[in-house]
């Protein structure tokens, strides 16, 4: 049965796996594949997950970011819907064809 520990991220390279040291004291294998929403884990990250046990030693599993007390935290912010990236590639848009306009139709004056 696996238990859910807290713990920090000790290192997690750029190949998708790394180490978490619990809050136990004990080392924990992670890989990208169990971290929930595929994000990407930076050292000295705070994290919660599930203690599992294999044949080469302890691994974490439903790895997630630890919730921060502090709302300012940039990593605990909601992500945007689809609706407000929609709006921001239509302004964008908008202000390309204007800059064209006026670049390529300059008024006489």
């Amino acid at each position: 049965m696996a238990k859910k520990i807290k713990g920090v991220v000790a290192q997690f390279g750029t190949k998708g796996y790394g180490f978490i040291t619990g809050d136990d004291g004990e080392k924990y294998f992670v890989h990208q594949k169990n971290i929930y929403n595929k994000s990407r884990l930076k050292a000295d990250t705070r994290v919660v997950f599930q203690a599992e046990s294999s044949e080469k030693g302890l691994v974490a599993s439903n790895v997630e970011l630890e919730k921060s007390e502090n709302s300012n935290n940039t990593e605990s912010a909601a992500p945007l819907s689809d609706g407000a990236i929609k709006g921001m590639f239509a302004v964008l848009f908008i202000l390309q064809v204007v800059v064209a306009y006026k670049v390529f139709f300059p008024v006489a004056g």
